[in-house]
C-alpha cells in the first residue's frame, strides 16, 4: 500500500521533499519588499519551488525588478493579467494570501535555503531512482552503471548559488602579482621542452593537446617524456592511459630515459655493472613520482573518465594523457565508422579536459600522406579525422623526424616538434634532439 508523501511528512516518517509555506513565504517578502528581489537573485531561482504556480510567479517577479518595473501585488497581477495568467495562477486573492502570510524581511534568507534544500533533496530522490531503474534494467552493463552512478552523483551536488561577478578594482593587486610571477614561470604546466613551454605557455587546463605523428615517428617517446617530466621533477599527479605499450614497457622507457642508459640494454637484461649502478641513482626520485598508468584496452572516453575522476577524488589529478586517441574506442559502441569514431572521441577529450579542469594530452595518428611529398614536414590535414581534432585541439604539435625518410639526412638525430595550431601563440617549428637509444627527446642546448 502506497502511503501518501503529505501523510508520511506530517507522520515524520520522512523528511520533506518541498515545503508550500516557505515558497508563499519569499513570494510573499518579494511582493512587499521593493529590494527582496535583489536579495533573493543569488539564493535560488524558480527551479528550485516545488510548486510550478509558486515558480512562475517568481519568475514574473524577478523578471519586473530587472525591467526596473514595480514589484508589488497590483503590479504584478496587472503583468499576469497581460499575459491571461492570473486566474491560472490563482488570481489576485492568492497574492494577497502571500503577502498577508509573509513573515517579517529579515528571515528571507532563511526561507529561501528552506527551499534550496527541499530541491535538492528532491534532486538526490531523483538521483536514486534513476539508480535503481538503471541497476535492474537488463541492457545495462555493470560497468555502464559505475559510470552512470558516477554522473549522476556529481550532477546532484548540492546547488549553492553565490555572486559570480567580480569588480575590476579587485583584481589589480592578484593580477599584478601574477603578471610580475610570470616571467619566471608560464601559465601552464611546464613539458620539459624549453622552447616548447615558452612558445605555448605550457599544458593548460581545460585544453587538448594533440601531438601528432606518423607510425615510429616518436609519438609514444613524445608523451612519455612530458609525462615522467612533470610527475618526476615537479611532482604532478598524471595519469597516463597507454594503448600501444603496457606498464612495464613505459617504465623499461622512463628508467632509460632517466639513467641513461639504452634501452635495449634495459629491455633485453643485458646490464652491467655500472649500468646498474646508473639505475639504481635513478630508483629514489622514481619510486615516489605520481605517475599512475593504465594500461587496459579497449577503453571508451566515458571509462577515462571514469578512472579520472577517481583519481582526482584520490591522489588527486593535474594532467590526462592518452595513447593515442586513434585506439579509443567511442563512447557509443554503435559506431564503426573510422571518420565517425574520431568525430565523437575527440569532442569528448575536449569535454574531458573542461570537465576535469586539467590539460589532455593526447597522441594521434597521421596518414602516410607526408612520405608521398616532396616535402615531409606534416601538416594539419595529414592527421586522420582531420578536421574534428583540429577544431577540437587547443594546440597541435605534429613530429618529424628527417632521418626517418632519409638515413643520411644531414638532420640526423633531430625531431621537429611542427606546433601546427596553437590559440595562444604563433604557429612554429621547433628542433630537438631525438636520443631513440635512450627513449627520450631533449632540449637541443642540453645535447
Amino acid at each position: 500500500m502506497t502511503t501518501d508523501i503529505n501523510t508520511a511528512q506530517q507522520r515524520g516518517d520522512r523528511a520533506p521533499s518541498y515545503d508550500l509555506g516557505a515558497e508563499q513565504a519569499v513570494l510573499g517578502i518579494m511582493l512587499s519588499d521593493p529590494k527582496a528581489p535583489e536579495k533573493v537573485a543569488d539564493l535560488l531561482g524558480g527551479e528550485d519551488f516545488y510548486s510550478p504556480k509558486n515558480a512562475e510567479i517568481f519568475r514574473t517577479i524577478m523578471q519586473a525588478a530587472a525591467d526596473g518595473h514595480p514589484t508589488e501585488p497590483i503590479a504584478i497581477a496587472g503583468i499576469l493579467a497581460d499575459r491571461g495568467d492570473l486566474q491560472r495562477l490563482g488570481g489576485g486573492p492568492y497574492l494577497s494570501e502571500c503577502v498577508s502570510n509573509a513573515p517579517l524581511a529579515p528571515q528571507l534568507s532563511w526561507y529561501a535555503r528552506r527551499i534550496t534544500d527541499c530541491a535538492e533533496r528532491r534532486t538526490f530522490e531523483e538521483t536514486g531512482i534513476k539508480l535503481v531503474q538503471a541497476a535492474t534494467s537488463p541492457s545495462r552493463e555493470v560497468e555502464d552503471l559505475a559510470v552512470l552512478a558516477q554522473s549522476l552523483i556529481e550532477k546532484a551536488q548540492p546547488r549553492r548559488r553565490v555572486l559570480e561577478m567580480t569588480d575590476l578594482g579587485s583584481l589589480i593587486n592578484p593580477g599584478l602579482d601574477d603578471i610580475e610571477q610570470r616571467a619566471n614561470r608560464p601559465p601552464g604546466i611546464p613539458t620539459g621542452f624549453t622552447d616548447l613551454d615558452e612558445l605555448i605557455g605550457g599544458l593548460r587546463r581545460k585544453q587538448l593537446i594533440t601531438i601528432g605523428g606518423a607510425t615510429g615517428m616518436g609519438k609514444s617517446i613524445a608523451l612519455v617524456d612530458i609525462a615522467r617530466h612533470i610527475a618526476i621533477r615537479q611532482r604532478l599527479n598524471v595519469a597516463f592511459f597507454s594503448f600501444e605499450m603496457s606498464k612495464e614497457e613505459i617504465f623499461d622507457r622512463i628508467l632509460s630515459a632517466e639513467s641513461k642508459v639504452p634501452h635495449h640494454l634495459i629491455r633485453d637484461g643485458k646490464l652491467e655493472d655500472r649500468d646498474w649502478s646508473r639505475v639504481m641513482s635513478t630508483i629514489g626520485p622514481m619510486a615516489n613520482a605520481p605517475l599512475f598508468l593504465m594500461d587496459k584496452a579497449p577503453m571508451r572516453v566515458k571509462d577515462i573518465a571514469y578512472h579520472c575522476r577517481q583519481q582526482q577524488r584520490g591522489p588527486g589529478l593535474d594532467v590526462v594523457m592518452v595513447d593515442h586517441m586513434h585506439l579509443v574506442s567511442p563512447s557509443n559502441d554503435r559506431i564503426v565508422e573510422r571518420t565517425a569514431i574520431m568525430e565523437n572521441v575527440s569532442p569528448d577529450l575536449k569535454r574531458l579536459s573542461m570537465e576535469l579542469d586539467v590539460p589532455v594530452v593526447a597522441a594521434a595518428q597521421l596518414n602516410r600522406n607526408p612520405s608521398m611529398r616532396a616535402d615531409k614536414t606534416p601538416e594539419l590535414t595529414d592527421l586522420k579525422g582531420a578536421s574534428s581534432i583540429e577544431q577540437d585541439s587547443n594546440v597541435v604539435i605534429l613530429l618529424n623526424r628527417p632521418d626517418y625518410y632519409d638515413k643520411d639526412s644531414p638532420r640526423r638525430g633531430e625531431v621537429d616538434f611542427v606546433v601546427a595550431k596553437s590559440r595562444n601563440s604563433e604557429t612554429k617549428v621547433i628542433t630537438m634532439a631525438a636520443q631513440l637509444h635512450l627513449s627520450r627527446f631533449v632540449d637541443m642546448a642540453v645535447v
